[in-house]
């Protein structure tokens, strides 16, 4: 199997960089410009170099591909990408609206190819260990999860947080991490959503604070802030005692606390980075011809998303 990244920026190094897998080449990457794309390949080892997308999916030895440019633009590249027969490979957010969602994921199913989204959440470890250690335990009904995540960005960045047009924001860049987490670990979707955010004067969300509630009476509560700096641990809470899981987004590590104040670890046997296990499982779905078990995860967070986006009046110049 042959892959290639379109999108030659920041995330796509880090995708080539922890590129590890004994079932798959990295074989091409695309740029708009061929002297970025060639200086690309030539630091990372990669065979092909394109100077245009087109060009590069009209390579027939190409089996999938990794989208790696702004959430902008995923829509655009990912129906590129399936109508040029590509399994895709799409970097958080996927897309930036449901009815995108549906539409990209209507011509996957029509062309019979794989569609996913590179959400690391997805694919640690940890999580499927630890919901197996939850369901061997008598921990009684899940009540709360806090799931925060605060990061200081600065407007005048060059780079697309505070860029409507590139659909910049706390919500699509990092919001998409906490939901996701919530999401893993409720039982159901929620029914009720309540929220507050600020757009900042740039036109994209800064900080904003999100209740969720579903069907079992289950509670969430996510903090997002690009204007401020907090401690990346969520907490999961039982009835009979609560996980603290730091640095979430790519864990290797939960920590129980019983209602004695007794304390458990709970450690994933994982030396890989996470970017590495989502390249394997990706490879191995397509592959293995398995089902594609995180697409339904994404539909429910970019259905929350709307919510919101529609709750703050958060509208981008392409919507």
């Amino acid at each position: 199997m042959k892959w290639a990244i379109l999108g030659a920026g920041n995330i796509a190094k880090d995708f080539a960089r922890y590129f590890k897998t004994e079932r798959a080449e990295l074989y091409a990457v695309a740029s708009r410009s061929l002297d970025k794309a060639t200086a690309f390949a030539e630091k990372h080892r990669i065979p092909v170099a394109y100077g245009s997308y087109e060009e590069m999916l009209a390579d027939e030895s190409i089996d999938a591909v990794y989208i790696a440019t702004p959430h902008s633009h995923h829509y655009e590249h990912i129906k590129l990408c399936l109508g040029a027969g590509k399994h895709v490979f799409s970097e958080k957010v996927m897309v930036t609206s449901r009815k995108q969602l549906d539409e990209v994921t209507q011509l996957a199913t029509e062309k019979n190819l794989y569609l996913a989204e590179a959400m690391t959440i997805f694919h640690v470890p940890l999580y499927p260990q630890l919901k197996q250690w939850i369901t061997n335990q008598d921990l009684g009904k899940l009540k709360y999860i806090h799931v925060p995540y605060a990061s200081v960005r600065h407007a005048d960045s060059p780079m697309y947080f505070y860029k409507p047009e590139l659909a910049g924001g706390a919500l699509f860049d990092i919001g998409t991490y906490a939901l996701t987490f919530a999401l893993t670990f409720l039982t159901s979707p929620p029914t009720n959503i309540l929220t507050f955010g600020d757009i900042h004067e740039a036109g994209v969300d800064e900080t904003s604070v999100i209740l969720l509630k579903n069907k079992e009476k289950e509670l969430a509560t996510v903090t997002l802030s690009f204007a401020t700096e907090l401690p990346q641990i969520a907490v999961v809470a039982y009835e009979k005692g609560y996980f603290e899981i730091a640095g979430y987004t790519r864990a290797k590590q939960a920590v129980f606390t019983d209602p004695n104040g007794n304390k458990t670890t709970i450690d994933a046997d994982d030396s890989e980075h996470a970017f590495t296990h989502e390249i394997n499982n990706f490879t191995n779905m397509v592959l293995d011809k398995a089902d594609n078990p995180t697409l339904e995860k994404t539909r429910q967070v970019i259905t929350i998303m709307d919510t919101l986006r529609e709750e703050w009046g958060l509208v981008y110049p392409f919507d």
